[in-house]
């Protein structure tokens, strides 16, 4: 079982991105049904065109979300295989994915396997705030912004997955995912949700029968969790707290997906949003992949990284097997998605 649900989460997370990757930057949700019809996109659009890709009959492309997150686990495998430090090996799996990115020369302390696939290395659309930050480690300065912005929530799941196969504790996990997503976004409302998403998708591994009760208590624990570690006096604890809450509360809302998330959560181009919508999302259609990420992706805001992070929850909960073939078999990347998931609970690629 926990073998499918890593399965579910890793390649869910990209399910959610591929179909949220062509509505990223349209307004609201009623332009999405301008283009796409009365229930917004429901199913992947494979003629999205990219910058370097050909019209046709493509795969369901993913976005830098599921780069980011396949270059993440390649850091956490690499440092294992080594036995290196995991911040520092990630951060130089971030910076191997900055030079498929920009072209940029880059010293890393291992050969990136995920460096040679040139599809993978694409641009789609990648986050300034993640292009900024690896520039100035790759010219020796130090990371200096403010931002909260969704780039660094958005590729943490692998650390909650391997966390589950090697016996991490939850403050480890946290501490960890804190740290990585400080890599590149140094606000503390990076920091919390990115540590409670990694947290929420370990326990969601390792815990049967998830209802809407359950999943609210798992997401009760990541915040108690994420406190304890920083501090209920933290800066911004309050802030961060209050918008988890928030979350759980809306999903009772009698009003419809797209006006609960545009009206009274946000867009999700911060990270705070971008876990609230997950949430939201995942108690709103607990056990439905693909209500789920349908949910999480219609609305005018980040869809790809708000149905990466919805989408690695639910696949949690579901595990692979759960999730409809329509989503599965025309997914880029399915098999290498795969391949990663088994390495996260076997330690080898």
């Amino acid at each position: 079982m926990k073998k499918d649900k890593v399965r579910g989460s890793l390649v869910g997370g990209a399910c959610g991105d591929a179909l949220g990757y062509p509505v990223e930057f349209i307004f609201s949700y009623k332009d999405i049904q301008e283009k796409y019809g009365e229930g917004g996109i429901t199913e992947y659009d494979r003629e999205y065109i990219w910058i370097n890709d050909s019209k046709g009959n493509l795969p369901a492309l993913v976005s830098d979300d599921t780069q980011m997150t396949l270059y993440t686990a390649e850091g956490l495998l690499t440092a294992i295989e080594t036995d290196a430090e995991y911040i520092p090996t990630i951060r130089d799996a971030y910076l191997a994915w900055f030079h498929g990115q920009t072209g940029e020369p880059v010293n890393i302390g291992y050969d990136s396997n995920l460096s040679k696939i040139n599809d993978l290395n694409q641009r789609r659309a990648p986050g300034n705030t993640c292009l900024t930050a690896l520039a100035a480690i790759v010219d020796g300065r130090n990371v200096r912004n403010d931002s909260k912005g969704c780039g660094g929530i958005m590729r943490v799941a692998p650390i909650g997955l391997y966390g589950v196969s090697h016996g991490w504790s939850d403050e480890d996990i946290a501490a960890i995912t804190g740290k990585v997503a400080e890599i590149t976004h140094l606000h503390s409302l990076s920091t919390y949700p990115s540590a409670a998403f990694a947290l929420i998708v370990k326990e969601c591994v390792v815990t049967k029968d998830i209802d809407r009760l359950v999943f609210m208590g798992i997401v009760e624990k990541s915040i108690g969790t994420v406190e304890s570690l920083y501090g209920e006096n933290a800066p911004y604890m309050n802030d961060f707290k209050r918008m988890m809450h928030n979350a759980m509360e809306l999903s009772t809302s009698i009003d419809e997906d797209w006006k609960v998330i545009e009206t009274s959560i946000g867009g999700g181009w911060v990270a705070e949003e971008t876990l609230a919508i997950a949430i939201f999302s995942v108690l709103r259609h607990i056990n439905d992949f693909k209500s789920c990420i349908v949910c999480s992706v219609n609305h005018g805001g980040d869809s790809d990284s708000t149905g990466a992070v919805a989408g690695n929850i639910i696949g949690a909960i579901t595990g692979y097997d759960n999730i409809p073939t329509d989503f599965t078999d025309k997914l880029q990347f399915r098999e290498l998605l795969l391949s990663y998931s088994d390495a996260l609970s076997t330690n080898t690629i």
